[in-house]
């Protein structure tokens, strides 16, 4: 049987938003703290300086959550719209949306948001490790 696009956007959204609360301490907070306001960043600044926020914040200590929200939001544009070859790491993947045209750009951003629309209703869902 086959499943809708929604359906595996939930999916992966639910697998992303159960490996949050695996993180330690406060982490899995600011994680979901950061996935409910991803969509709105994406929206004002755009997908490509989003992800470069997050990237230049996961460079930090302490920017394991930011990390894991990019990590997975890279994993799922990438799953979802099947790259042949897919991107290996973040520096790859900003040049292939550089490159890309703007009908492709927008099928990433639009894949971003819906991923997110997602993962925003499950980061409540799942209960923490406690």
């Amino acid at each position: 049987m086959t499943q809708t696009l929604d359906q595996q956007r939930a999916a992966l959204a639910w697998q992303f938003a159960t490996n949050s609360r695996k993180l330690q301490g406060e982490l899995p907070d600011k994680y979901r703290n950061l996935a409910k306001g991803a969509p709105a960043l994406i929206m004002n600044s755009g997908l490509m300086p989003t992800l470069a926020f997050y990237n230049s914040k996961s460079k930090a200590r302490e920017g394991v959550a930011e990390s894991a929200l990019l990590t997975d939001l890279l994993t799922g544009m990438t799953q979802r719209l099947a790259l042949q070859p897919a991107p290996r790491d973040f520096a790859s993947f900003m040049v292939m949306l550089q490159k890309c045209e703007s009908r492709d750009y927008l099928r990433f951003t639009d894949e971003a948001l819906e991923l997110l629309k997602w993962l925003r209703q499950f980061v409540d869902a799942v209960k923490s490790k406690d």
